[in-house]
């Protein structure tokens, strides 16, 4: 054994310590060629008398050594075969393996510089083909028992089996080797098992899990609001909790204005009132806006309108020697000039410069203190207006503001029907968005703003709306749909028409959450090419096993009376031979269940097979040394 183990110098390196050990005091004195022929005698003596052990010993070298360097990361046809190389590349490895195996061997066993060299190129070719010849066979045996035994080890191209299953992992689901690596040759035989019930155990704790894994990500949407129980529910308040925050507006908007232009206690200098005019005037100027009568005519009609209202403010005479009016006085005259004069056509710049100018001039008397009120009336007005803005938009939607289209028409509109109209929950949902998750109604996206900005991002209302949509793309009724469905939908929602919404209603990290989930879904799809449509070779399988089995009990009944056995005794070997075909039919179905769903990612082969075979056969290589029992006798 240690002379394989050590490419032929297991006698010299003996020698050479039993010399030095000869050296000490008490040694035996003896020289180093002396030991060496001694050895060498003792070798052959016990080949000669032991010659069963001696090549026992001998494999067991082989194989060690090869085993060793398979360990050590050595082998070049160990690294290709733990590298999911191909057939090829193994044996190529394999041959290059057993030939600097063999010429090492050789070139220990020889004996002077000129013989080593000889030796080894005479055993490199040798050694060449026992490397091959060996991870030829362990190849072909691991394939023929892979298959049988285990499936296919075969992934996809591009695919990485072990991230599937990591994102499997994450939702709580299962995969199969066919889902996990794609593979055809996988998807055909994990459909045969189907059809033979073998499958029925993992399928239907797989789908339990993908409908768990549906309730466990519509929780994670839902954070600390109520979860919903289905896609209706949703709908169940908003049609009310519209209507109170119109109304909460529109009470808003009315205190607001009580608190401001509707106090007669607040006032506004006269003097700054009649400045109005001038002060709209040098606005233009300062914005280089020229209004000619001619072709301006709106624009000219809207200055001839705040010269007739600021004149007809009454004059300080008599015992009055000064004036103030109400800001009401001066509100009524922003909103005459903005129903009267809508800034459209070519007067629209002019006309919406003369209206922001009005603002302008309020934010200016408050300023400069020419109002008898703080700024908290200011901020009032200000909100008054936005509240009324607000309350009219969802009350009284325009098509077009300013003679420009209003963008958000259609969502606006959607929001004061489902206020107004009685709907219910199921209907609300399928007129805000349609019926397909992945196609929903054109203005979706501003539907979804609309409802995000009355309701509240962080409202029960909202978290309702953004379960619903993952609940109409994952589940029909109480069950999820089936993964093909799911993945049309989330790829829909997320990259098709429904981007947009998406976009609306979940963060990236959720929608990052969905495209992980709709991958495995698209992965527990079989692959399309192992689809059997029709199953009706999965369905003569079983049929034809049983034939087989029947052929092979006549062919060893008939086998073993022709052979000279009894008519009984051919009969039991027949139904032996029949029930062990039987039994291993068994065996490897029950394999390849547990290699299909305990072991999704396959294991490259470790290529110890190959060294195997390969290190025990270079007993066989010829050792032409005098004096040295011959490894393999011609």
């Amino acid at each position: 054994m240690a002379d394989l183990a050590t490419f032929g110098l297991a006698d010299e390196a003996a020698a050479g310590i039993g010399t030095v050990g000869g050296m000490l005091p008490g040694g035996h004195g003896k020289g180093y060629n002396e030991l060496l022929e001694e050895i060498r005698a003792q070798s052959a003596a016990d080949a000669e008398a032991h010659p069963y052990m001696h090549v026992a010993g001998q494999v067991a070298g082989g194989v060690g050594n090869a085993a060793g360097m398979v360990k050590g990361g050595m082998s070049m046809a160990a690294n290709a075969a733990q590298a999911g190389k191909g057939w090829l590349v193994r044996m190529l490895g394999g041959a290059a393996d057993g030939g600097l195996s063999a010429a090492a061997y050789g070139a220990g066993s020889g004996e002077g510089l000129r013989d080593r060299v000889e030796r080894a190129a005479y055993n490199a070719p040798i050694g060449m083909a026992l490397g091959t010849a060996g991870e030829g066979i362990a190849t072909g045996a691991g394939k023929l028992y892979g298959r049988v035994f285990r499936g296919s080890d075969d992934v996809a191209r591009g695919i990485n089996p072990a991230a599937n299953l990591s994102d499997a992992e994450q939702f709580g689901i299962p995969l199969s080797r066919a889902q996990a690596t794609r593979s055809v040759p996988q998807s055909n035989i994990e459909n045969q098992l189907r059809s033979q019930g073998a499958m029925s155990s993992f399928d239907q704790t797989q789908r339990e899990a993908v409908g768990q894994s549906v309730g466990s990500v519509q929780s994670r949407i839902a954070g600390s609001q109520p979860v919903i129980p289905g896609q209706a529910s949703a709908y169940d308040s908003i049609p009310a909790a519209l209507r109170g925050k119109r109304d909460e507006l529109k009470a808003a908007s009315q205190d607001a204005y009580e608190a401001s232009v509707n106090n007669p206690n607040v006032l506004v200098s006269g003097d700054a009132v009649k400045s109005i005019p001038s002060f709209i005037r040098g606005k233009l100027d300062a914005d280089q806006i020229l209004i000619d009568p001619m072709y301006h005519q709106g624009a000219s009609r809207a200055m001839s309108f705040i010269d007739d209202y600021i004149g007809r403010m009454p004059k300080p005479g008599g015992d009055v020697h000064s004036v103030q009016a109400q800001l009401r006085w001066v509100e009524n005259l922003r909103a005459g000039l903005r129903k009267n004069f809508p800034p459209i056509g070519q007067d629209a710049p002019a006309l919406k410069a003369i209206s922001s100018a009005i603002d302008d001039w309020t934010d200016n008397v408050f300023d400069r203190g020419l109002v008898n009120a703080s700024d908290d009336v200011l901020q009032e007005l200000k909100n008054a207006r936005s509240k009324w803005s607000e309350y009219k938009g969802m009350t009284e939607p325009r098509a077009k503001v300013g003679g420009r289209l209003n963008p958000q028409y259609e969502a606006q509109a959607r929001v004061r029907n489902i206020m107004e109209k009685d709907l219910s929950p199921e209907e609300v949902g399928q007129y805000l968005w349609g019926t397909s998750v992945a196609s929903p109604k054109n203005a979706s996206f501003m539907t979804a703003n609309e409802l995000r900005r009355h309701l509240g991002a962080d409202s029960p209302q909202w978290s309702g709306i953004r379960q619903s949509f993952w609940l109409r793309a994952t589940r029909a009724g109480d069950d999820a749909m089936q993964p093909h469905q799911i993945v049309k939908n989330l790829d829909g929602l997320l990259e098709g028409n429904g981007k947009g919404v998406a976009h609306v209603l979940y963060s990236p990290d959720e929608r990052d959450m969905m495209r992980k989930f709709a991958s495995v879904m698209r992965n527990i799809s079989p692959a399309r090419e192992g689809i059997n449509g029709s199953n009706t070779a999965n369905r003569l399988m079983p049929m034809l096993n049983k034939y087989a089995t029947g052929i092979l009990t006549a062919l060893a009944s008939g086998g073993g009376f022709a052979g000279g056995l009894g008519p009984l005794e051919s009969m039991g070997l027949g139904a032996l031979t029949g029930a062990t075909a039987r039994g291993l039919g068994s065996v490897a179905r029950t394999a390849r269940v547990g290699a299909a769903t305990r072991a999704p990612v396959p294991v490259n082969p470790s290529g110890l097979g190959g060294a195997t075979l390969r290190g025990g056969g270079l007993p066989m290589l010829p050792d032409q040394r005098r004096g040295k029992a011959p490894l393999l006798r011609p």
